[in-house]
């Protein structure tokens, strides 16, 4: 599989000289959008986004889709976005309509959706906010306003306000930590548990 990184790594230092930074800047942008396009969707046709909602972006697409593989071959995840602006020089993209779904030997385990996101290459992380919501392959559900993804550790954060509805049985409050498939999870000060019954959500917006 092709991998910019390593690419560049083995890139002739000579060459790179021999034309001079600017040139070489545009051959990391290349890779970019070569990478991009072999890692993502094969069909998937990408422009740049007028009227960009983040300036400074290295590169911009609409309608992004992207999926990752390991090196047997095996899905890993699923990621698209509404818009996506990549950053290059601080390895990170951010999002707009993200629908992201993982993987575990092929299988899907999770999809999470909101409004933005942002992935840090370097911290191995993901921040979202706005509408939150992830559904396990075991139908667990949360609902967040925002939301912190640690890729090293595979634990999900927050310290706002969050549901999680568990065989049948919501439970809201303030702050979470969990694992990514919401197997074992901490809500730091619950407000309110309802087993079978109404979604603890409608029941202080009255």
């Amino acid at each position: 599989m092709f991998s910019p990184k390593k690419f560049l790594q083995e890139l002739d230092k000579e060459t790179v000289q021999k034309y001079g930074p600017p040139a070489a800047l545009g051959l990391v942008v290349l890779i970019i959008l070569i990478y991009f396009s072999v890692g993502g969707k094969p069909d998937a046709k990408y422009s740049r986004v007028e009227g960009e909602r983040e300036q400074g972006s290295t590169v911009s697409f609409k309608n992004f889709q992207k999926d990752q593989y390991d090196e047997n071959g095996t899905l890993l995840w699923k990621l698209k976005a509404e818009e996506a602006y990549l950053f290059s020089d601080k390895k990170m993209y951010i999002l707009y309509g993200v629908d992201f779904d993982q993987y575990e030997n092929g299988k899907f385990k999770s999809k999470i959706t909101g409004d933005k996101g942002v992935i840090n290459q370097s911290e191995k992380s993901m921040e979202l906010q706005g509408n939150i919501f992830l559904r396990t392959d075991e139908n667990r559900t949360l609902k967040a306003k925002s939301l912190h993804y640690n890729d090293e550790t595979k634990e999900l954060t927050s310290n706002e306000e969050v549901v999680i509805n568990a065989s049948g049985t919501y439970i809201r409050g303030v702050g979470l930590k969990a694992d990514k498939d919401l197997n074992k999870f901490t809500i730091i000060r619950p407000t309110a548990i309802t087993q079978g019954g109404a979604n603890p959500l409608s029941s202080t917006d009255k």
